[in-house]
């Protein structure tokens, strides 16, 4: 016996909107993880660029001092050795025609750009749930497998206390801005820094390349070390 008309009207309308909201449901948990990846990928970036800054910094310096050793050891023979043959005194300094400035932050974004997509893929070309497991890591511990996880660390903090830094500046001075802002920062820490850190991790394995992990180890390696030294919060709480 078939339903009266109405109630078939009404069972098609409650499967009609069934529908719609397992698709909307659907669409909701992909753009979620969408973005999350997104939210993942900014605190990294974010990380290196408070490091790469510092870099930016140590490296005007370093060349600073260079210039300065070669014109305390060689300028003086150099300027002399020009003059003999007609030349201006400081032909032969060509170090002293290097502008710092460019140098310094053409070599700090290099190594920005290339920390930012080593560290990005290293959790964004694996599965979502990956082995974190001592016995896997153990299988896969190399000079890569060691400096991955300190250097991804030290962005992730590094990231995250810069949230807190500008939630800080955002929020109305009071007594618990500072601890307001410092939750701010945990929380991205832990929904975005956490989850993109098992995952890089977790996924880790033996490449069978040594000189490949040495030369990927020395392109993030300083970006992390100033990530841990610069942008985490810990130190400033030391005696």
């Amino acid at each position: 016996m078939s339903r009266p008309l109405p109630i078939r009207l009404l069972v098609g309308i409650g499967r009609m909107l069934r529908g719609l909201l397992r698709g909307s449901d659907r669409a909701a948990g992909g753009v979620a993880s969408i973005a999350a990846t997104i939210g993942q990928i900014a605190l990294i970036c974010l990380g290196v660029h408070l490091a790469a800054d510092q870099l930016d910094d140590r490296v005007m310096g370093w060349l600073g001092a260079s210039q300065a050793f070669l014109d305390e050891k060689l300028g003086e023979a150099l300027g002399s050795a020009a003059e003999s043959v007609g030349m201006g005194f400081d032909a032969f300094t060509v170090w002293n025609k290097v502008p710092l400035v460019a140098a310094s932050a053409w070599t700090a974004l290099v190594f920005e750009l290339a920390a930012c997509g080593i560290l990005c893929a290293a959790f964004l070309l694996t599965t979502r749930k990956p082995k974190l497991t001592w016995s896997h890591y153990r299988k896969a511990l190399s000079v890569h497998a060691v400096v991955l996880p300190f250097t991804l660390a030290g962005v992730l903090f590094a990231g995250g206390w810069s949230m807190s830094m500008a939630a800080e500046d955002l929020l109305p001075a009071s007594p618990i801005t500072p601890w307001a802002a410092g939750g701010v920062g945990l929380a991205v820490l832990l929904r975005f820094g956490l989850p993109a850190w098992g995952r890089a991790v977790g996924a880790l394995q033996s490449s069978g390349k040594a000189r490949r992990d040495l030369l990927t180890a020395l392109v993030i390696l300083p970006i992390g070390l100033l990530a841990w030294i610069h942008g985490v919060p810990f130190w400033g709480w030391l005696p």
